[in-house]
């Protein structure tokens, strides 16, 4: 008789036991098991998890996560299994027949869903195992102090340790004072770690390549905030890895809107941050960079010593230089003055220069050299620095008048040499890009067979053509330099005058007038 008592009694087993058999009612197996326990508390478990590892690296969190969806998968099974059962018995316990069929049919589909959004989310769960084991965003970190000890590049992704790698090194190094960045982005909370180590020794940040997504936020710390005007930064809306991308989309735009309103960008710039697909970026231009905020200023570049840093020989620092397409042509077309340039700058190397006064070497020497080459330039290459002249110059009258003043005639011959240090430098960098290919044109086509053989009486001639159309007025500005230095203005559009008067000429008169007039004084 007690062994029928055990067979029938609903009180036999512990709570767990009991439910997978299906001893419970329908409505409590379904509704309490079922919906409560095994499928909203795991739900409930994420988010209080989510709060727990917020200030711990990400492995630790998404391993947590992994813990909770392997355990609401038990949790699933054990629920689902005992309402099945408990639906079976449920019509002989007096219940209605309909019941039993709509809980098994909503099981079925129940489960059917699971296996979908397992399939869907099996890509989003190999990411996160690979996090979990310790898997990073970017690559690996690497920090290098410059020589002149003045700056650190920290060069990687926004990776778990990169903000206690910076303490560290900025502490053995207390005279570093800028912070130079070159990262694709990487976790959102190290980003801002790195940020509070910059904000926390009160530093600079600069940019000579690239810094994108989470990098951003580190940027944001300087305190005096510039970059190269060749780089670039970058921003798309934060996101979440792993997770259903339909689930976290709204998540991912509230944190980002959130995180880049504490940094006080604008809400225009911000909402165009958050509007950016995470595997997409947005690059502002410098002008929308300094209206926003993130830079404090613009900055011609060079401004730390990369060079010297890497170029521990004068061998380095020429495979360097060689780099760049125009010296690439200097030392092949040039190769004399090539090698003086590459021995005064390993002298500014030496010295611990920053890069914008190595390169002023360089750049110095090429205008050296090409107004030694302008006489013996092709008629090709000569109109075409005729126009990019006269192009600068029309430029710069709309900038400052005293800079297109000074474009015709500079305050020394320093001035004249330095290429775009001044005052071209004012102008877009579409000019910098012109003014690049016009000067390899000249350095490779240059030939002592162009030179032009001309009498003073033809070079007489020739000038006075090409000044014909200019006033009395303008003829007294530009011969006399007490009153070109006192009227800019007036200096400035007598010399577009004659320059557009010269490309006036007719084709065989404009290439003698060309060649007289960029023949003389070299």
């Amino acid at each position: 008789m007690s062994q029928a008592v055990t067979r029938t009694s609903p009180s036999a087993g512990n709570f767990f036991s009991r439910h997978w058999r299906g001893d419970y009612s329908l409505a409590r197996s379904y509704w309490l098991h079922t919906v409560l326990l095994s499928s909203l508390l795991p739900a409930f478990s994420i988010s209080a998890l989510a709060r727990l590892t917020n200030d711990m690296p990400a492995r630790y969190g998404v391993a947590g996560v992994l813990g909770i969806a392997a355990f609401s998968y038990v949790a699933w099974i054990w629920g689902v299994r005992g309402c099945w059962m408990s639906a079976g018995r449920h019509v002989a316990r007096g219940g209605r027949r309909w019941a039993e069929v709509a809980v098994k049919f909503l099981i079925v589909c129940g489960a059917i869903s699971l296996v979908s959004s397992t399939f869907r989310a099996s890509h989003s769960l190999r990411e996160q195992f690979d996090i979990a084991r310790g898997k990073q965003l970017g690559p690996p970190v690497v920090y290098q102090v410059r020589v002149d000890g003045k700056s650190i590049l920290l060069q990687g992704g926004m990776n778990d340790g990169a903000a206690d790698g910076l303490e560290r090194m900025l502490q053995a190094h207390p005279a570093v004072q800028t912070v130079v960045l070159y990262s694709a982005g990487g976790w959102v909370r190290e980003g801002k770690l790195v940020g509070d180590v910059i904000r926390r020794h009160r530093l600079n940040t600069y940019v000579e390549q690239e810094c994108s997504s989470s990098c951003t936020l580190a940027f944001m710390a300087g305190r005096d905030r510039a970059m190269d005007p060749r780089a670039h930064i970058g921003f798309h809306t934060l996101y979440t890895v792993g997770g259903d991308d339909r689930i976290n989309k709204s998540f991912d735009r509230k944190l980002t809107l959130d995180t880049y309103g504490k940094l006080g960008l604008p809400r225009d710039f911000i909402e165009r941050i958050a509007d950016t697909p995470s595997d997409q970026s947005w690059y502002p231009e410098l002008g929308r960079l300094l209206q926003a905020g993130v830079l404090t200023r613009l900055a011609s570049g060079g401004e730390t010593a990369q060079l010297a840093t890497i170029a521990t020989s004068r061998d380095i620092l020429e495979e360097e230089f060689k780099k760049g397409a125009l010296f690439d042509i200097m030392a092949r077309y040039h190769p004399k003055e090539f090698a003086r340039m590459v021995d005064l700058a390993w002298a500014r190397v030496q010295a611990r220069a920053s890069d914008a006064e190595i390169l002023a070497v360089g750049r110095e020497q090429v205008g050296i050299l090409s107004r030694k080459l302008l006489p013996i330039a092709s008629d090709a290459s000569l109109a075409e620095f005729q126009q990019l002249v006269l192009d600068q110059a029309v430029a710069l009258r709309g900038i400052s008048a005293a800079a297109c003043s000074e474009l015709f005639y500079p305050r020394s011959r320093a001035d004249a040499i330095a290429g775009r240090e001044a005052p071209q430098a004012a102008l877009p960098q579409e000019f910098a890009n012109r003014e690049q290919l016009v000067t390899q044109h000249l350095l490779r086509d240059a030939d002592p067979a162009n030179a032009g053989r001309f009498t003073l009486v033809e070079r007489t001639r020739v000038i006075r053509k090409a000044l014909a159309p200019l006033t009395q007025d303008e003829l007294k500005l530009l011969s006399s330099p007490e009153r070109r230095q006192s009227d800019p203005e007036a200096t400035c559009d007598a010399s577009i005058a004659y320059l557009r008067a010269v490309n006036q000429l007719p084709d065989d008169e404009r290439k003698a007038a060309l060649r007289v007039l960029y023949s003389r004084n070299n």
